[in-house]
C-alpha cells in the first residue's frame, strides 16, 4: 500500500516541477502584450523645448549651412514614439532670422523639426515667451507648426479659436481633448485679432463643457504656471488644480518652472482621481545648473473602454551638453537606461555624477509615483 502511495507522491512532484518550469511560448506572451496595447491608450508629455543661443550654435552645420536638432533626441525618442499621443511645450517662437536667445527668443524651424523627429504629435504654444517677437512672431510660429503638425493654445483670430479649440485628437477611436493656457506673456503685448489662451477659470470651465459637447471622453489641461526654479507647486497652483478637477479636467500637465515639481492625485466627489504633474521641467535647454539640467516624460495610460486612468509613470532624463562620437550637442539621456548601461555612450566623470544627482533628486521629489 505504501508503495502505491509513494508512486502518487512522485507523480505529484513531477507535475509540480513541470508547472514551475513551463514557459509560456513567446508568441503567446506577445499576443497578451499586444492585446493589452489594443485595450489601452498611452499618452506621453514633455516639458519645455527651449532655444538658447548655445543650442542653436551647436545645431549649426557649417559645411551644409543647415541647423539640425535631431541628434538631441536619439536616446529618448523610443520612449516618445511608443506613445499613442505625444505632446510637448514649444517654449520659443519660430520667428526667423536673426535667431536670438534669452530674453526674447527666436529659433529656426529646425528646432521644431528635431522635436517632431522624436515622435511628438502636438505642440503647446501658449507660454510666456510666445510673444517675444510680437504678433509677427506668433503668426510665423503658428504657420510653421501647423504646416507640419498640430498646435494648441494660440489662434490667429476668434473664429479660428471657436472652430479649432479645444483641440480634439482621435486616438484609437477615442476623442481626447487638449486644452492649453498660460499665466501671461512676460508683459509683451498680444494685439487683436490674435489670441493667446490665458488662465481664465470661467473660460476654462466653458472650454471643458465645449470639449465634452464635441464628444471628448477625456480632457487634458496643459498649463504654463508656477514660479521658476521652485521645486514644489505653490498655493496658487494647488488651488487652481483643485478647481480644474472639479470642473471636469481629467489630467493636468504643468510647465514653466524649468524644474521637476511634485506629483499629486486629486480626488473628485465621484471617487475618481485626477493626476497632476505640476511641472515636467525642461525638455531641452542650456540651463545646466542643478535641477534644471534635465526633466521628465510623463506617461499616462488610459483604459480604452472606460477612459479611466490605469497608470501614471515618469521617465527622468539628463541633458548632457558635450561631445558624443565627436559631435557636440545637447543630448537627452534617460538616467535609468544610462546607469544600467543600456545606452551605448559614456559621459565624462563630472557629467556622470551630475546625471546621478539629477536622478536621485527627481526620485526623492516623485516618491509617490513609479518610473517607467
Amino acid at each position: 500500500m505504501w508503495k502505491k502511495g509513494l508512486v502518487y507522491v512522485l507523480m505529484l512532484v513531477c507535475l509540480l516541477i513541470f508547472c514551475i518550469s513551463y514557459k509560456i511560448p513567446d508568441k503567446q506572451i506577445n499576443s497578451v502584450a499586444e492585446q493589452d496595447k489594443k485595450d489601452s491608450i498611452v499618452l506621453v508629455f514633455a516639458g519645455d523645448v527651449m532655444g538658447h543661443m548655445p543650442q542653436i550654435e551647436a545645431a549649426y552645420n557649417r559645411d551644409s549651412g543647415i541647423y539640425d536638432f535631431r541628434p538631441c533626441y536619439q536616446y529618448i525618442s523610443p520612449y516618445i514614439k511608443s506613445a499613442d499621443l505625444a505632446i510637448a511645450n514649444l517654449e520659443v517662437p519660430l520667428a526667423g532670422k536673426p535667431y536670438t536667445g534669452y530674453p526674447r527668443f527666436s529659433s529656426p524651424d529646425a528646432l521644431l523639426d528635431g522635436a517632431l523627429s522624436a515622435g511628438f504629435d502636438v505642440m503647446q504654444l501658449a507660454n510666456n515667451h510666445v510673444a517675444d517677437k510680437g504678433n509677427k512672431g506668433i503668426e510665423y510660429s503658428y504657420a510653421a507648426v501647423n504646416a507640419k503638425t498640430h498646435s494648441v493654445g494660440v489662434y490667429l483670430n476668434e473664429a479660428q479659436r471657436d472652430s479649432l479649440y479645444p483641440l480634439i485628437m482621435n486616438v484609437k477611436g477615442v476623442k481626447i481633448a487638449i486644452l492649453n493656457c498660460t499665466f501671461g506673456t512676460n508683459g509683451n503685448a498680444v494685439y487683436k485679432p490674435i489670441i493667446v489662451n490665458r488662465i481664465d477659470t470661467a473660460q476654462i470651465r466653458h472650454d471643458v463643457q465645449r470639449a465634452k459637447s464635441r464628444g471628448a471622453r477625456f480632457v487634458v489641461l496643459t498649463i504654463h504656471w508656477g514660479t521658476e526654479y521652485e521645486l514644489k507647486a505653490n498655493s496658487i497652483q494647488t488651488e487652481l488644480a483643485h478647481f480644474f478637477v472639479n470642473v471636469g479636467i481629467d489630467l493636468i500637465i504643468g510647465a514653466h518652472p524649468h524644474v521637476v515639481q511634485n506629483f499629486e492625485l486629486i480626488s473628485r466627489a465621484d471617487s475618481t482621481t485626477v493626476p497632476v504633474f505640476y511641472s515636467l521641467g525642461n525638455m531641452v535647454s542650456n540651463q545646466y545648473w542643478r535641477n534644471s539640467n534635465g526633466g521628465i516624460l510623463a506617461k499616462v495610460t488610459l483604459d480604452k473602454t472606460t477612459c479611466k486612468v490605469l497608470h501614471c509613470n515618469y521617465l527622468p532624463f539628463y541633458v548632457y551638453k558635450g561631445k558624443l562620437a565627436g559631435k557636440f550637442q545637447y543630448y537627452l539621456i534617460p538616467t535609468k537606461a544610462y546607469m544600467q548601461k543600456k545606452i551605448e555612450c559614456t559621459l565624462p566623470l563630472s557629467n556622470d555624477s551630475l546625471l546621478n544627482l539629477f536622478d536621485s533628486d527627481t526620485h526623492k521629489r516623485l516618491s509617490n509615483i513609479l518610473e517607467f
